[in-house]
């Protein structure tokens, strides 16, 4: 283990499976990483301010992640390539740990989210054609539920509704906020109760 004998911002048994496929039919298949690293004495999460010239929410702060290609073996294949290809963040530096749940996007994207532990000591760098800049955010304030909200915006004629987080410099929105709110829900989640199978009752012990 990279991280041995530090405790994870969230527990592995609260994270989902991760499928090998998705499917086609549901959009576009594409994995992020949620790269948590431990730094000052806290956690951290690797995200990105996309380069201002791309055709795909540009500008926007985001997950290092893109669609699968070809050649990725798997949803965690795609994730490390694209965090590899993005920030210059190495395989081998990621403990990956679990899921989370699938988001879409609004231009046809259907996302799945792998979490993994980052080993402290990397060393992370833009791709200065897909990323404006690297983002080490400190963890808890983006998982504070105060700093939250819903807002509603018009699109294609409809009205949709996203998730904010307001993170100083950086407000964050739509699928990475999602994202987000998702993790915060599991890191909060209470463990469930051992189960007694020899007489089907619950316990602690």
């Amino acid at each position: 283990m990279i991280l041995a004998g530090l405790q994870p911002p969230v527990m592995a048994d609260h994270l989902d499976p991760i499928p090998v496929r998705l499917r086609d039919e549901a959009g576009r298949p594409s994995a992020v990483l949620v790269g948590l690293l431990p730094r000052d004495g806290g956690w951290h999460v690797i995200m990105t301010e996309r380069a201002h010239h791309l055709a795909h929410h540009a500008g926007q702060i985001s997950f290092p992640g893109g669609k699968v290609d070809e050649g990725d073996d798997d949803l965690v294949a795609t994730a490390l390539r694209e965090a590899d290809e993005e920030v210059a963040l190495p395989r081998g530096s990621v403990e990956v740990i679990g899921g989370l749940g699938t988001v879409m996007s609004p231009v046809g994207f259907v996302v799945q989210p792998i979490v993994g532990l980052i080993d402290p000591a990397v060393t992370l760098r833009a791709a200065p054609d897909e990323v404006a800049e690297v983002l080490v955010l400190p963890l808890a304030p983006l998982l504070d539920s105060t700093r939250r909200h819903r807002r509603s915006y018009m699109r294609e004629g409809r009205r949709r509704e996203v998730w904010v987080i307001e993170s100083g410099r950086h407000d964050i929105w739509g699928l990475s906020a999602s994202i987000l709110v998702d993790l915060a829900q599991r890191v909060m989640a209470v463990p469930p109760p051992v189960v007694d199978v020899t007489n089907g009752r619950g316990g602690t012990g």
